[in-house]
């Protein structure tokens, strides 16, 4: 990744808002990225974003949903994951027992 281009990486997820609305925010737990192009627009779109967090919500919510909802609104920036999904991401049960480690092997079969 260029880090003269915007880039906003982590492991994207969704916000269901109580209104209907959806945002897409990369997972502060799995952390996110702010490429060094971005930082300088963050800290001058942050004081705006805090002040509409604080009249809207009192100041309450997730860090990493404010953030991209921030990030959204004021650059149209959106999340990138920096994981490669077939290898690295185990999704659901379905999507683990697809996967070599969750193969059955028979008794004459040599694990690699």
């Amino acid at each position: 990744f260029d880090p003269g281009e915007l880039w906003f990486l982590g492991v994207p997820q969704v916000a269901h808002g109580s209104t209907g609305s959806k945002t897409r925010f990369a997972s502060g737990g799995a952390g996110y990225l702010v490429s060094r192009a971005l930082l300088p627009k963050v800290a001058a779109w942050a004081p705006f974003c805090l002040l509409q967090l604080l009249q809207h919500t009192g100041g309450t919510g997730m860090e990493d949903v404010n953030l991209a909802g921030c990030l959204w609104k004021w650059g149209h920036i959106d999340v990138v994951s920096y994981v490669d999904s077939e290898t690295e991401v185990i999704t659901s049960e379905a999507q683990a027992n697809r996967t070599l480690v969750a193969k059955r092997h028979g008794p004459e079969e040599r694990l690699r």
